[in-house]
C-alpha cells in the first residue's frame, strides 16, 4: 500500500510538472517579441516562471526526502532542474538515480545529452567521454529506443574529433558511424522529420562531399515533413547541399520552393553567395 501511495503521489507530481512546463512554454511563445526587445518584460517573465515552478520543486524535494531511492523521481527531478538552468543539480540527480538503478537507460541518456549541451555552450569537452560512455550503455540496455540512437548520432556529429579520439577511429568514420545510428533511429521511428533531417545534414561533414546521397537524404526528409516550416527547412538544406556540391544552377530552384519567412535570411545569404559563383569573370 505504501509503494502504491508513493507511485500515485509521484504521478501527481509529474502531472503538475508537465502542466507547468506546458504553461511556461505558452508564456514564452506568446510574449517572444516583447521579451526579446524589452529587458523589463524579460525580467518580469523570469520572475513569473520562477514563482510558477517553485511549488513543483518543493513537491519533488519533499517526495525524494521520503523516498530517496526512487530512481524515476530523481530522473524526472533532474529534467525539471534543467528548466531552471540548474545544471549541476540535474547531473547530481541523474547520478544518484544511477547509483540506485545502474541500468536506468533514461538517466544515462539524460546525463549524456546534458553533458553534451554543457560542452557546446562552454566550448569545453571535459565531460564528453563520460557522455559517450553513458549513451553507449543506454543503447546497450535499450537498443530499440529511437531517441537514444538519435541523440547518440547527434553527439557524435557535434564532437567529431573528441569522438575520434575516444573510439580510436578517424573523424570521417565517426560521421559514417553517426549516419548508421540515424539510420537505426529512422528504422525504429520512420515518421520523425527531425531524425531524417539530422541524418541528411550529417553528409555535409563527409569528404569528398557525397552530393547525390545528400540530395536523396533531403528528398526522403521532405517526404515526411508535416509542417510548412519543416518543408522550407528541407528546401533550404537541399539548396545548401547543391551549393556545397558546386551545383550552382540548382541552388535557386530549391530556394524558390520555400514559402515562409522564417528562413528567408539564410536563403538570401545563400542566394547572394551563389550569384557570386555564377558571375563570369571578365577577360
Amino acid at each position: 500500500m505504501v509503494a502504491a501511495d508513493a507511485e500515485k503521489e509521484f504521478a501527481q507530481i509529474l502531472q503538475a510538472d508537465n502542466i507547468a512546463i506546458t504553461q511556461i512554454t505558452s508564456w514564452i511563445h506568446n510574449n517572444l517579441e516583447r521579451i526579446q526587445e524589452n529587458e523589463t518584460e524579460r525580467d518580469a517573465l523570469a520572475l513569473r516562471i520562477r514563482d510558477r515552478l517553485s511549488p513543483i520543486r518543493q513537491q519533488y524535494t519533499k517526495f525524494l526526502k521520503r523516498h530517496p531511492n526512487h530512481a524515476q523521481a530523481r530522473v524526472a527531478y533532474g529534467s525539471f532542474l534543467t528548466h531552471i538552468d540548474h545544471r549541476q543539480g540535474a547531473i547530481d540527480q541523474w547520478k544518484m538515480a544511477l547509483k540506485t538503478d545502474p541500468k536506468n537507460a533514461a538517466a544515462l541518456n539524460n546525463l549524456a545529452i546534458h553533458l553534451g549541451t554543457i560542452a557546446l555552450q562552454s566550448r569545453q569537452t571535459t565531460g564528453i567521454q563520460e557522455a559517450f560512455r553513458a549513451l553507449d550503455k543506454a543503447i546497450q540496455l535499450n537498443p530499440k529506443e529511437p531517441l537514444y540512437r538519435h541523440n547518440y548520432a547527434t553527439l557524435l556529429c557535434s564532437f567529431r574529433k573528441p569522438a575520434a579520439r575516444h573510439y580510436k577511429i578517424k573523424p570521417q568514420q565517426i560521421t559514417q558511424k553517426a549516419i548508421g545510428e540515424y539510420d537505426a533511429a529512422i528504422k525504429l521511428s520512420p515518421k520523425r522529420f527531425e531524425y531524417a533531417a539530422d541524418r541528411a545534414e550529417a553528409f555535409l561533414d563527409l569528404a569528398p562531399f557525397p552530393h547525390a546521397e545528400a540530395i536523396l537524404a533531403w528528398q526522403l526528409a521532405l517526404e515526411i515533413a508535416e509542417t510548412p516550416d519543416e518543408r522550407d527547412w528541407a528546401h533550404l538544406q537541399t539548396a545548401i547541399a547543391h551549393y556545397k556540391g558546386k551545383k550552382w544552377k540548382q541552388v535557386e530552384g530549391s530556394l524558390k520552393l520555400m514559402t515562409g519567412e522564417h528562413h528567408q535570411s539564410l536563403a538570401s545569404q545563400l542566394r547572394r553567395a551563389t550569384e557570386a559563383k555564377l558571375v563570369v569573370p571578365k577577360p
